[in-house]
């Protein structure tokens, strides 16, 4: 009865209404005027304020507005400067009759008022401080109440929304296993210096391209995109056209098809897989003798032999249930499992997936599966290239629709491979939906993940993306200043843009030019120089050859910080970027690059053997990654050295008489590129050509 009189209730006063991004713990940014805005009832006079009470008089700001014809309103709140206390953010709707009595009222309680980011890209933004494992830190360490941090769901649409379905948490110990591992060390940055609050906006999902965080308008207006773009709005218009009835027809015959992919698929890998002859997903198997592993988490880190293995990965575990639950529907939900899985109960197929990283696994079990007593939960995890395994968020057992709390299923789990393999099949096209509803087609994040957000008052973005673009490093020099003009004119052109240059990835290769994740770093080195208002992170020396998902995250975020904190903050002490080259001249077959960002110095990192040869002594060091080509463009390591109050750098090569084109750190993974400045911050990876001094 109590809960049916709540719900009446709310259906009475649910007349005014504001978009998730309001909430309770959420941080309005300082100095600057509040974006308020909601729906109500047409011609409703709208009252907003912001107040803080101590001893004495209350501490307040307020401002109204009227409902528009829709039911659409803003007002906009004077800026608030006292990062120090909490507040109540107020908002209230009065009709004509009652201009005095408030028809319904919304209160949201312990509103901070400080710094508010975008965390926005694909996985390695992503990835949380649970995910990265013991390069995140002691949680308890990490948490901090004036931290906030609010996480868009993966959603898709082909329309700007107004409003997402998530709400701002507190960074606790508790909370923040879940947070953006550079976004918590970036915030984190930022408050140990500025000490006021600091709010995240964590916008991201893993293995997307650029394309879809930028308006569809945005890329249909420019004229390397119009084309494509315009079709895909095209196709959209004509799918709406689509009778009800002839969706449904084309949706089974689809349906059908994916089934019948995915079984032939799974059939392949069963053939030759143990665990399916011996039958590994039986409870009554023995299951002694298997290893292991904590859950959530991927198998490469597990232990050395499975660093490099692709293929199947059978897990196990066995759990009690309390009595009542016996004859009840219980719902299984196993997190995100990269990339497919079968999983059974008490023997019996429950669920699976193919393909499918991104989906959170949600299965339902019957209860004539359930029986008695204990339940043996087994998945058969496959990954044919990359990380595979279990990547989270949360693994539970509870029955079905019951507002109780289940039983935590991560934790310890038996496992054991099964058949090694790279066998891998495409679904996408076995997909009925409607065009431009994928994460990679173009302005699709924007319309669902950044426009509800506008225009929430941000006083800047951080960007770590660019690892699914890499292909294509020529449009990416196109494409991220047209992502960044689009956020700005979202979020006015004051929004400062931090830019995280792609890490080392993939095995060293000792060919001065060979290129690969290099074209992409340029293009990202390109936004910096041309666009004001950003600021460039270098993480060469931060990445992982064996996995795109470095797990460094600290030094990302605290970059980052330092750059946030020296152009936006203007905190003169703090380095905002690596050396930077200005130009390159050359003498005879002596080139000098002139470096930018390299105050006090440029040095490279000091080792055991450095501390004791004489070799190098003194204001000459050893860099190294730097090579020149000539007339015939090919490239040759040179032999470098640099004078550090110069601020330059000297290169040559004897195979070079007349040099044409200087390059550093040329290579997916430039393990000799070793240059940084006096702060520690690496040098950017660069071509550029040379002058003549003459």
């Amino acid at each position: 009865m109590a809960a049916c009189v709540a719900a009446l209730t709310t259906t009475i006063h649910a007349e005014v209404r504001l978009p998730s991004v309001f909430s309770d713990h959420m941080v309005v940014q300082r100095d600057m005027p509040i974006q308020v805005w909601g729906w109500a009832e047409p011609g409703s006079r709208i009252a907003v304020s912001l107040k803080q009470t101590k001893s004495g008089p209350p501490i307040f700001v307020e401002a109204y507005a009227t409902a528009d014809a829709e039911g659409r309103w803003t007002a906009e709140l004077p800026e608030v400067s006292n990062t120090t206390v909490n507040w109540t953010l107020t908002v209230a709707e009065y009709d004509e009759a009652r201009p005095k009595t408030p028809r319904d009222t919304m209160t949201f309680e312990d509103v901070l008022v400080g710094e508010v980011w975008i965390c926005g890209g694909q996985s390695n933004m992503e990835w949380t401080i649970d995910q990265i494992g013991d390069a995140g830190g002691d949680k308890r360490t990490l948490a901090d109440d004036r931290i906030r941090l609010i996480k868009a769901p993966h959603v898709l649409a082909t329309e700007p929304q107004d409003d997402i379905d998530a709400r701002w948490e507190v960074c606790s110990e508790r909370t923040v296993g879940n947070w953006s591992a550079v976004g918590i060390f970036f915030a984190e940055t930022l408050q140990n210096e500025l000490d006021v609050p600091v709010g995240l906006i964590s916008t991201n999902w893993g293995g997307t391209r650029i394309e879809p965080w930028i308006e569809r308008a945005d890329l249909a207006a420019h004229p390397s995109f119009s084309e494509r773009t315009i079709a895909l709005q095209n196709e959209i218009a004509a799918y709406d056209t689509i009778s009800a009835d002839d969706l449904v027809k084309r949706r089974e015959v689809i349906a059908k098809r994916r089934r019948n992919k995915a079984e032939s698929y799974w059939a392949r890998i069963m053939e030759s897989d143990p665990g399916n002859t011996a039958g590994w997903m039986d409870p009554a198997f023995e299951d002694e003798g298997w290893k292991t592993m904590e859950l959530p988490r991927e198998w490469e880190g597990a232990e050395a032999d499975m660093a490099s293995f692709d293929g199947t990965v059978w897990f196990r575990k066995t759990v009690e249930i309390p009595r009542s639950w016996r004859d009840k529907t219980l719902t299984l939900e196993l997190g995100r499992i990269d990339d497919s899985d079968r999983t059974y109960v008490n023997g019996a197929l429950v669920g699976s997936l193919t393909n499918r990283h991104d989906a959170i696994r949600t299965y339902e079990v019957d209860p004539d599966i359930v029986g008695q007593g204990s339940v043996t939960i087994v998945v058969c995890v496959m990954d044919p290239h990359g990380a595979g395994g279990f990547t989270g968020p949360s693994m539970a057992l509870t029955p079905r629709g019951e507002d109780i709390e289940g039983i935590d299923l991560s934790g310890r789990w038996r496992w054991k491979t099964g058949v090694a393999s790279t066998l891998t099949t495409n679904l996408e096209d076995e997909t009925m939906r409607r065009p431009g509803m994928t994460p990679q087609s173009p302005g699709t994040l924007h319309d669902a993940m950044i426009a509800p957000f506008v225009p929430y008052g941000v006083r800047g973005a951080i960007w770590y993306q660019g690892e699914s673009n890499s292909g294509e490093a020529d449009e990416y020099r196109e494409l991220l200043p047209l992502l960044i003009e689009s956020w700005r004119e979202d979020f006015g052109s004051h929004l400062a843009f931090g830019i995280v240059q792609l890490a080392a990835f993939k095995q060293a290769s000792d060919d001065p030019d060979q290129g690969g994740w290099a074209h992409l770093r340029d293009a990202q080195l390109h936004a910096f120089r041309n666009v004001p208002g950003t600021g460039l992170a270098v993480t060469t020396d931060v990445g992982d050859a064996d996995d795109i998902h470095p797990r460094r995250k600290k030094p990302v975020g605290e970059r980052l910080g330092w750059w946030a904190l020296h152009d936006v903050y203007g905190m003169e002490s703090f380095a905002s970027s690596g050396p930077i080259a200005l130009k390159a001249v050359a003498e005879g077959n002596t080139v000098t690059i002139t470096f930018d960002h390299a105050e006090g110095g440029m040095t490279v990192p000091r080792t055991d053997r450095m501390a004791d040869s004489p070799e190098f002594a003194g204001d000459w060091r050893i860099p190294d990654g730097f090579a020149v080509a000539g007339d015939d463009g090919v490239f040759h390591w040179a032999e470098a050295r640099f004078i550090r109050s110069l601020n330059r750098v000297v290169v040559s090569s004897n195979e070079v008489r007349v040099p044409r084109v200087v390059s550093y750190g040329w290579q997916d993974n430039p393990v000799r590129a070793n240059v940084m400045n006096s702060s520690g911050l690496p040098a950017s990876p660069f071509k550029i050509p040379v002058e003549s001094k003459n």
